[in-house]
């Protein structure tokens, strides 16, 4: 069974924000992290239900190359995804409104 993916508007910002931010860094870096994200969303449609719960209902992979991770939730036939968040960031403040 494949689930769909719901990718939310906070996840959206912080994903295109930091392929912005690579692809400064140098020219090509933002489309590598791009593809890894990718990568982990086509494996999350296929298999999310292997991951243990994170903090309450939510779940996360970690990014292999990149220090990010996805936050998600698995709602019926779909896969939610809430942030791409990055690791050296304050964890306390994962959930919280910039």
């Amino acid at each position: 069974m494949s689930f769909r993916l719901e990718i939310r508007d906070r996840a959206s910002d912080e994903f295109i924000e930091s392929y912005l931010w690579y692809e400064q860094q140098r020219n090509g870096l933002g489309e590598e992290f791009h593809d890894e994200v990718e990568e982990h969303f086509a494996f999350l449609r296929e298999r999310p239900e292997g991951f243990a719960k994170w903090r309450g209902p939510y779940k996360k992979i970690n990014l292999k190359r990149f220090p990010y991770i996805i936050v998600f939730r698995v709602v019926k036939d779909a896969v939610v995804v809430f942030s791409v968040f990055h690791t050296r960031r304050d964890p306390k403040r994962w959930g919280r409104r910039r």
